[in-house]
């Protein structure tokens, strides 16, 4: 049935082929364009009527502008310009039969969004060609050329059509590439299998020496086991607290000042390509389009994806609603009526096909394919990014070297103050961001990056294979990635703020993702440890074992000492044995230096960042320490019965205003 349906519509092409083979009229004006627009309703027509939109630009402007044209437009349009007229149904048996479709995919996604042209069928000696705007005569020389001596039949189809065809086609490539591009391309990469067999038989065989050395003298592997914990703590410590105060310094080769920005020019800016990933964030979608809108970046170089799962019917509606998908039913808040169609065109918003997983990488995969920027970045739907963060990293990206291939903006929260989890998150992050990854870039240490605010080179960032759709911590093992590479990751003297999370289980939750997507991470990277230091190098390497691997084991040890700590000061006589002179002097150290010194880092953290009032909980952090051991053990947990799955964080509960 398929084939006759397609057999049929190649016939009735060819007979109109045959009425219609005059030479393409190009003595339409404008103003006629417009007239013929009128004539089938489109009144939005004032946007064409500025010198710089040419009879050539018309389609793409009002296509810009979310304006809805008619078929019956174009069906008018073919006749004006003497071509042959292609309806939506003829163009959907053409995108519905597989021979005929691999053709679109002669053309790259992002020329046939430009251009709106499409492939229809190529032979050896014919080539048929849809497109929506037949002014385009550049693109259509170019193709001539492309296509050689082949004659080529053209036919006038509509915009929307031509949408529907490409989005068929391309939809099962994309939703393909999203989640398997860099397993294809390094399976030992990809936290498709958390465990390799050769990491399964380490493991289970340290298990094995272990329990068999405690089965022969349990005393003394207990004693060496917490000799080797304290000694590891004794250089780990030390080792973070030198990379945090290399973070003190100033001078960073990426801090773009205010007079440089403001000096910059719209028409040097190059395209940016926003990337926001949204899983039932209905409530925060309006919000986070309002900040994206009023950065300080030229609006016709801004290319926002919105990025929406095809099975999150909630966003969706809103999404339709707000008018991203045709005419808005409601208006995002503080944009008057009349700029609404002006706010509406930075963004794009692509659904992103439903696959076995749904997790944040493979969606911002999605978009990178359909990207159209030189630069890209991610935001979360509750970010709120500092106005000229776009323009400040294109600067740093122009200036720096090309070896730079990400530059990550430092991270806080708007609602810091709103109770004391939310200020110890706060306290922890200016901690991270505004010394701890400051100083790993001074160091030449891998960068783990954070969740949101990265800036990339999108060729490059295309060449690592984009992020991992199977690790939960996507971010960090990019950093890697990118080291392993041999490029590198530069701090941004920029600010994010973000919604911190105010419910005790719901942080719980979600830090316990973060711990999991860690583990997964280093897992990752040490299946094959001679590999990955001929990668980084003996510096990197070490580098990496000591902050991102003790990060990992510490959280998970870290009860089980201040329980024999707490235990020792009421019974002293039951680890005796373990406490020899050294190990004890060690232990002192750790317990002491150790902690007093990350407090205070915590504490400068706070007059740094002018969070004064925040000094004060800086030194009951311990406490929650405590919350990110609990959090680290149930990540560990899901680890090994539920390694994909991704927990959702609720935004949009806190009182404070962005």
């Amino acid at each position: 049935m398929e084939k006759r349906s397609v057999e049929a519509s190649k016939i009735e092409i060819d007979a109109v082929d045959s009425m219609c083979r005059e030479p393409l009229n190009a003595s339409i004006s404008k103003k006629q364009l417009i007239a013929l627009l009128n004539k089938n309703g489109i009144d939005e027509t004032k946007i064409l009527e500025t010198p710089e939109v040419k009879a050539e630009d018309v389609i793409l402007t009002l296509r810009k502008a979310k304006v809805k044209v008619p078929e019956a437009f174009f069906k008018d349009l073919a006749c004006a310009v003497g071509l042959p007229f292609l309806s939506q149904p003829r163009i959907k048996k053409f995108s519905h039969h597989g021979d005929k479709c691999k053709s679109v995919t002669v053309l790259p996604y992002r020329v046939i969004q430009e251009y709106l042209i499409i492939p229809l069928e190529i032979t050896k000696s014919t080539a048929k060609l849809a497109l929506a705007n037949p002014f385009n005569h550049k693109a259509m020389m170019v193709l001539q050329i492309l296509l050689g001596d082949r004659q080529i039949s053209w036919h006038v189809a509509s915009s929307e059509s031509i949408d529907m065809a490409v989005e068929k086609v391309y939809r099962e490539i994309y939703k393909q590439n999203a989640l398997f591009d860099l397993y294809y391309r390094s399976p030992d990469e990809s936290a498709h299998k958390v465990l390799f067999q050769n990491q399964k038989y380490w493991i289970i065989g340290i298990l094995i020496a272990v329990i068999v050395a405690g089965i022969i003298n349990s005393a003394w592997t207990f004693a060496f086991l917490f000799a080797a914990v304290n000694f590891a703590y004794f250089v780990i410590n030390p080792l973070k607290i030198y990379i945090s105060l290399k973070g003190f310094q100033k001078g960073n080769i990426t801090c773009i000042t205010p007079e440089q920005v403001a000096a910059a020019q719209d028409e040097d800016m190059p395209v940016y390509t926003v990337l926001v990933p949204v899983y039932h964030e209905a409530r925060v979608l309006p919000q986070v389009m309002m900040n994206l809108y009023q950065m300080d970046y030229p609006k016709n170089k801004l290319d926002i994806k919105i990025l929406i799962e095809e099975k999150d019917e909630e966003t969706l509606e809103e999404a339709k609603s707000l008018g991203l998908f045709g005419e808005p039913k409601e208006m995002a808040k503080g944009i008057p009526a009349e700029e609404y169609r002006e706010f509406l065109k930075v963004f794009d918003p692509v659904v992103i096909p439903q696959a076995d997983i749904t997790t944040k990488p493979r969606a911002c995969n999605y978009g990178l394919l359909r990207a159209k920027g030189k630069y890209c970045v991610i935001y979360d739907a509750d970010d709120n990014p500092d106005k000229e963060q776009l323009k400040t990293a294109a600067i740093a990206f122009s200036q720096a070297s090309e070896n730079i291939a990400c530059l990550q903006s430092k991270l806080n929260f708007y609602n810091a103050s709103e109770n004391l989890l939310s200020r110890w998150f706060s306290i922890e992050y200016s901690y991270w961001y505004d010394f701890y990854l400051e100083g790993l870039d001074r160091v030449d240490a891998p960068i783990p990056l954070g969740g949101t605010s990265n800036h990339f080179r999108i060729d490059q960032l295309r060449e690592l294979g984009g992020w991992d759709p199977y690790n939960v911590t996507e971010d960090a093992d990019l950093g890697l990635r990118i080291s392993r590479r041999k490029l590198k990751t530069a701090m941004l003297e920029c600010y994010t703020y973000e919604e911190a999370t105010l419910n005790v289980w719901s942080w719980i939750k979600q830090r316990s993702r973060w711990y999991k997507g860690h583990a997964q991470t280093y897992l990752v990277h040490m299946r094959h440890p001679v590999k990955l230091l001929a990668d980084l190098g003996w510096k990197k390497f070490l580098l990496f074992q000591f902050t991102f691997g003790g990060s990992i084991f510490m959280p998970i040890i870290n009860p089980f000492l201040w329980i024999m700590t707490g235990v020792s000061l009421f019974a002293p006589w039951l680890f005796n044995s373990l406490y020899l002179l050294p190990i004890q002097s060690i232990c002192i150290f750790n317990l002491i230096v150790g902690n007093s010194a990350y407090l205070l880092l915590y504490a400068a953290a706070c007059i740094k960042t002018k969070k004064y009032r925040s000094l004060p909980y800086a030194l009951t952090m311990p406490a929650y320490w405590l919350l990110i051991s609990v959090a680290a053990l149930r990540g560990l947990k899901q680890l090994i019965t539920n390694p994909f799955y991704w927990e959702k964080t609720v935004h949009g509960v806190s009182k404070t205003k962005k």
